[in-house]
């Protein structure tokens, strides 16, 4: 073993790796902790070829299992760290691609949605012209109801009038026709106490006269008595 490169390409071969997920593990892992976790650095300087050596050709010996030990084992992590490098950057651009079509399609569907928004602007901006004309047409409506029920209630009244006037004008001819009843009866009253009148002052005459008679009878009787 006196050729270096022989002794470093021996015991290269002999070099094991192990626990593989402490390789692969991301973050900072100690050198010395990734050489006897993962690889038989131990048991490789403990073996009795080793230890069997005189000195310094042991320590030479365990100084080349040590380098080659870390240098597999550090080159294995390594390769595994670009694979998983390589891999989330992989991951990386393909999440970049799926963002940039998410974010494509959202500015798409954003101005979708825009344009919804000032669709349905433009529609609650008609509904309110249409509410307003409509409440315009039901005003017009309610007044040109209100103006044909004025005018029933207006032709109504002149009817009522009519009758009423018609009513009345009748009712003024039957009073004066009443009234000229009444005048006639008053005036017959008249006439009829006049002669009563009348009568009572003929009979007030009549007893006068008839005891002037009677007195004037007696006074013949007196003078015709005289005379005998």
């Amino acid at each position: 073993m006196d050729d270096s490169k022989a002794l470093f390409d021996y015991w290269h071969d002999r070099v094991r790796l192990k626990n593989s997920e402490l390789i692969a593990a991301p973050g900072h892992v100690k050198t010395q902790d990734l050489r006897h976790d993962c690889t038989n650095y131990d048991d490789l300087w403990r073996s009795p070829e080793v230890q069997q050596l005189d000195e310094p050709e042991r320590s030479r010996v365990i100084a080349v299992i040590k380098y080659e030990c870390t240098a597999k084992v550090l080159q294995n992590r390594a390769g595994r760290l670009r694979e998983r490098a390589n891999e989330l950057e992989a991951a990386c651009n393909e999440q970049d691609q799926q963002n940039s079509k998410l974010l494509g399609l959202l500015k798409a569907l954003q101005e979708k949605l825009f344009g919804k928004d000032k669709e349905i602007k433009r529609l609650e901006a008609r509904i309110a012209s249409l509410k307003a004309e409509n409440e315009a047409f039901q005003s017009e409506a309610e007044k040109s109801k209100a103006q044909v029920e004025l005018v029933k209630e207006l032709e109504q009244l002149k009817k009522k009038y009519n009758e009423v006037e018609k009513r009345r004008q009748e009712l003024a001819q039957n009073n004066k026709s009443l009234g000229g009843r009444v005048a006639h009866t008053k005036r017959y009253k008249q006439q009829r106490d006049e002669a009563r009148a009348f009568i009572e002052q003929q009979k007030q005459q009549i007893a006068t006269l008839v005891q002037e008679s009677q007195r004037l009878r007696e006074e013949n009787e007196r003078l015709y008595q005289k005379l005998k």
